[in-house]
Order: structure tokens, then C-alpha cells, then sequence
């Protein structure tokens, strides 16, 4: 959520896992990245949905991200979050700040978020997120897409496709950690018959 929390929500399989990644596909035009993901998660959509929007659940999620921290609600009903994630790929690491509009969005069946990245608060220049999830084949569809541009150099030559290969890695990475947290939840909450 990452927008590269979401976004570095962006973005590694987990043995244990079973989110189905069905197809990833990362590209660049210019400085801009795009990330595309689509997954089927082992979980029910509501609770793959209240896992990932619950922020405090970012780190268990996805443990790039070192901190989520909700910064407060906007007078439309957005909430602001600020994220750190530390991103590795070779030899290239890099602190990633961001701070963003949440925006919850309930399409028919589908429950999402989007993310808004707000650059004078953040390393990136822009970035904007959408996850979708909703039910199919008894679990969660997931689709997430993603828009970012960086502000802050990044190595000629391999460092667009390190980039490229990191926000590939961690876009299966979230989608698994939401299907693990969700599951996990489940297990723990319980029955009453």
C-alpha cells in the first residue's frame, strides 16, 4: 500500500502463501514507472479488504515498510498516511518517504483504495495507486496498479531495471502478505455457534 506502500506498495514468494499471481507486468515511460498486478487470494474479500485497509497492518504485510503512520482525516473522509519503506534491489538502497491520500472506494462488488501521493511531502514526484479486490472462485481477485515517479537519482543504465525488478518483487509480496495476515486473522478471531 502501499502506494510503494501502496506502491513500493511497491512493491519473494513465500513458501507458505498461496496467493496465485496471475500476471505482473512492469514498464517505464520516462521517469515514470507503471506496475500492473493481478492475483487471486486464498481469503474472502471482506477480510483481505479490512486486513489491507487497516494501515497498522502495513508492516505485517509487507515488511519493507518500516512504518505507517496515520496522520489524520480529511474533511472529505481521505486519510492522510505517511509511510517509510526501505527498498533494496543489488546495490542500490534508498529510504523511501511518502505521505498520501487514502481514498476508499466501493465499486459494486468491488472494495479498493486509492493513493495519492503528495510530492511536496514525499520522494516521489508522483505516484498514484488503485487496488480492487473482489470475490471470485471463492476467494479475493486482487488487481493493483500503480504510477510513480521518483525523486531522487536513480543509477543510469541498471537502475531502471532494478527499479523495475524491486516493484515487480513487492507487488507479489503485498499480495501475499494481505492473503497471510487475512488468513491468520480469521484463525485467530473466535467461533460462535
Amino acid at each position: 500500500v502501499k502506494c510503494i506502500t501502496a506502491i513500493a506498495l511497491l512493491l519473494c514468494m513465500h513458501a507458505a502463501a498461496a496467493a496465485e499471481v496471475q500476471s505482473v507486468a512492469v514498464s517505464r515511460e520516462g521517469d515514470r514507472y507503471h506496475v500492473d498486478l493481478r492475483a487471486r487470494l486464498d481469503a474472502p474479500t471482506e477480510q483481505a479488504y479490512a486486513v489491507f485497509s487497516d494501515y497498522r497492518n502495513l508492516p505485517a504485510i509487507n515488511p519493507a515498510v518500516r512504518s505507517a503512520t496515520v496522520l489524520g482525516v480529511n474533511a472529505d473522509g481521505t486519510t492522510r498516511l505517511a509511510t517509510e519503506v526501505h527498498l533494496c534491489a543489488a546495490f542500490f538502497c534508498r529510504e523511501l518517504k511518502q505521505v498520501q491520500d487514502m481514498h476508499r472506494i466501493h465499486e459494486g462488488d468491488a472494495l479498493g483504495l486509492n493513493a495519492d501521493v503528495l510530492p511536496q511531502l514525499s520522494d516521489l514526484r508522483y505516484g498514484h495507486a488503485e487496488w480492487r479486490m473482489r470475490p471470485c472462485a471463492g476467494g479475493t481477485c486482487l488487481h493493483f496498479s500503480a504510477e510513480l515517479e521518483p525523486d531522487f537519482w536513480v543509477p543510469p543504465v541498471i537502475g531502471p531495471w532494478l527499479i523495475q525488478r524491486k516493484m515487480r518483487g513487492e507487488a507479489r509480496q503485498t499480495a501475499e502478505g494481505i492473503e497471510k495476515v487475512a488468513n491468520e486473522q480469521a484463525r485467530q478471531k473466535p467461533k460462535t455457534d
